[in-house]
């Protein structure tokens, strides 16, 4: 598949609508399996103590679990999010270039599983390093989230005011 008839295929409503059944389906198996309060990657930053602190007040199973939430539920998320988010910017700035917005979002949200997966992993022995990058990678991502959603809002209002313009240039 070519990139052409890759983005061609992203713009299709039909493909936008499965991916946002996925998107939400995912988000709510997510809330049963990563424990909100605690969840790294729905923080905007912490501290390496703030993240041995969340991660200390789970059990064994919670821990378990939540790990199994990142690798079962996580990484697959993050390429629907990422495919979705992709197929949105392209209808509504028809622009590849603002493609990268989502990629690098993905980039930041595997590499921050990754990582709390190591924290996981190695607990309750205390690798201060996982836990600092996986703040960085946790803080650039939601960085890089909002600067999704201005676009995301920037770009409604524009298609808004185009099909406004043309509308009333119809009637005159």
């Amino acid at each position: 598949m070519s990139t052409s008839s890759f983005f061609s295929t992203l713009r299709k409503k039909s493909v936008l609508l499965f991916l946002a059944f996925l998107f939400v389906l995912f988000n709510l198996l997510l809330n049963y399996f990563l424990p909100a309060e605690q969840a790294l990657d729905l923080k905007f930053a912490y501290s390496v103590d703030q993240a041995y602190l969340a991660l200390g007040s789970l059990s064994k199973s919670d821990l378990a679990l939540y790990k199994m939430g990142l690798l079962a539920l996580d990484f697959p998320y993050l390429i629907v999010y990422g495919l979705l988010t992709t197929g949105v910017l392209l209808v509504l700035w028809e622009s590849k270039k603002l493609t990268v917005v989502p990629l690098i979002i993905v980039l930041f949200d595997f590499f921050e599983n990754i990582l709390i997966i190591k924290l996981i992993n190695n607990f309750p022995t205390q690798k201060p390093i996982f836990a600092w990058l996986a703040s960085f990678c946790t803080t650039s991502k939601w960085i890089f989230i909002g600067l999704f959603l201005f676009l995301l809002l920037v770009g409604i209002s524009r298609m808004i005011r185009l099909s406004n313009k043309s509308i009333s240039s119809f009637f005159k």
